[in-house]
C-alpha cells in the first residue's frame, strides 16, 4: 500500500523524476469492470475530448491500435488519463474522480485547473512552469495525493452522497499515484492509479496513525473544506 502522508500537509507540485511503468500492463480485471460501470453510469461526466488527435500519441505509448477511442483506452487501462497540450487540458477519461466532474475541466490551463484547490497558490503559481517541465519530449515524472473519505468508491463524484461517518471504521485511505509522460508537440500523458483501502488497515500501524493524525491536523480551514475533512478531522482525534 502507498503511504505518501507528510507532516506538515503542504499543497505544491511535488513532482520527483521517474523511470518506470506509467500504467500497469497487466490490469486486474475486476478494476477494468469498476470502470466500465463507471462509463456505463455516468459516461458523458468523466470521458470527453475536444482534440481526438491527441489520442494518437496515447495509443502509440501504450501500444494500442491507433484508432482505439477513448472509453475503449479507459477500460483497458487501470490508470485514469488525461492529455495536456500546450499546458491545456484537450482530453480527459476519469472514470474515478476525486470530487469534481472530469469533462468540466476541457480546454482548462493547468492554472484554472487548479483554481478550486485550498491552499493552492504555490501549486498555481507555479502551473505554467510545471506544464512546460513534464511536456518535455521523453520526461517523466510521478506525484502522490491522499485524502480521507467516507465514501467508499473508487469514484468521488461531487453527486454521490457521502456517508455521515461515526468512527475510523467509517473511512476509507484513498491514494491517486499521478504520473506524467511527455510526448511530441507539447504532448503530455497523464496517468492517475487511484486505490482505496479502509483507514483501520493503517490504523493499528502507530506510526502511520501518528503520521495521519498530525498531517491532517497541519491542515489550514481553506484545506479542510475542499477536503471535506472537518468531521473527520474530529473523529481521527478521538
Amino acid at each position: 500500500m502507498i503511504f505518501p502522508v507528510k507532516v506538515p500537509y503542504t499543497v505544491g507540485p511535488d513532482i520527483v523524476k521517474y523511470e518506470g511503468a506509467a500504467f500497469n500492463a497487466h490490469p486486474n480485471p475486476a478494476y477494468l469492470y469498476e470502470k466500465k460501470k463507471a462509463l456505463e453510469t455516468n459516461g458523458n461526466h468523466i470521458c470527453a475530448s475536444i482534440n481526438n488527435d491527441c489520442l494518437y500519441h496515447l495509443n502509440a505509448y501504450c501500444g494500442f491500435d491507433l484508432n482505439t477511442t477513448l472509453p475503449a483506452i479507459c477500460i483497458r487501462l487501470e490508470e485514469d488519463i488525461a492529455i495536456l497540450k500546450d499546458g491545456h487540458l484537450h482530453t480527459i477519461g476519469f472514470c474515478f474522480p476525486s470530487g469534481f466532474y472530469p469533462a468540466q475541466k476541457l480546454g482548462l490551463s493547468f492554472f484554472d485547473m487548479h483554481l478550486p484547490v485550498g491552499d493552492g497558490e504555490t501549486l498555481r503559481r507555479s502551473s505554467e512552469k510545471v506544464s512546460a517541465l513534464i511536456s518535455k519530449q521523453d520526461a517523466m515524472f510521478r506525484r502522490y495525493v491522499w485524502t480521507l473519505t467516507s465514501l467508499p468508491s473508487l469514484s468521488q463524484l461531487p453527486s454521490y452522497d457521502k456517508p455521515v461517518p461515526q468512527s475510523i471504521n467509517d473511512l476509507y485511505f484513498r491514494t491517486e499515484t499521478q504520473t506524467t509522460v511527455g510526448v511530441n508537440g507539447g504532448i503530455c500523458l497523464f496517468f492517475v492509479k487511484v486505490d482505496m483501502h479502509p483507514l483501520h488497515q493503517v490504523w493499528d500501524d502507530p506510526e502511520k496513525r501518528s503520521l495521519i493524525i498530525d498531517s491532517v491536523n497541519s491542515m489550514s480551514d481553506a484545506v479542510l473544506t475542499y477536503k471535506n475533512l472537518h468531521l473527520i478531522k474530529e473523529i481521527v482525534n478521538k
